[in-house]
């Protein structure tokens, strides 16, 4: 079960992946734990760091204002690596993943994927996807998620629920996975 859980955090954490060798000593600070290279766990290497999403009074995210086309074309990427990761098709996901991402090292991803994909049946659900923020090249897709992890050699499985924004930028005419950030339920 053990294997399980560091799984799921691997999952959840997949876009904080942190390209530092350094090991830092605790120095009491607000800064331990984090690392001092660009693409931390904490600002997943995104310099603007507004990345999120608001919600209305009526507790419902707000939507931003995006042109139909390029929502519909956001949104069918976003349902494309969720179908991808939930078929634990590799190549199928690698395709929906930016070349040059913000948040995280895109071969590092990959390992790690490939080796968590051989080991255990994973599933996302998601509902409530929408479209927080929207530039010209650049995208945000709010949604809530339970994430199954599950040893396929017996019963044992985990579940993580919680609410992602995953941040989109445009390659050419595609829509591709530059980071993600999670926020999980207790």
């Amino acid at each position: 079960m053990k294997k399980i859980m560091i799984v799921l955090a691997l999952l959840l954490m997949l876009a904080a992946c942190s390209n530092s060798d350094d090991a830092t000593g605790n120095q009491n600070t607000a800064d331990d734990g984090n690392s001092a290279n660009e693409n931390n766990a904490v600002d997943h290497g995104i310099e603007d760091k507004e990345v999120g999403f608001t919600l209305g009074d009526d507790g419902k995210v707000i939507e931003a204002e995006v042109p139909a086309e390029e929502g519909a074309a956001i949104l069918a990427a976003y349902q494309e690596y969720i179908d991808a990761f939930n078929a634990e098709d590799l190549e199928r996901y690698m395709n929906v993943i930016s070349e040059n991402p913000e948040g995280f090292d895109r071969e590092e991803d990959r390992k790690a994927l490939e080796e968590t994909f051989a080991a255990y049946d994973t599933t996302y659900k998601t509902s409530d996807e929408t479209i927080v923020k929207y530039e010209e090249n650049r995208a945000e897709v709010y949604a809530t998620n339970i994430v199954t992890v599950k040893d396929p050699n017996s019963e044992k499985a985990t579940e993580q629920s919680g609410r992602q924004v995953v941040v989109f930028q445009k390659e050419g005419n595609e829509w591709r996975v530059s980071s993600l950030h999670f926020i999980g339920n207790q």
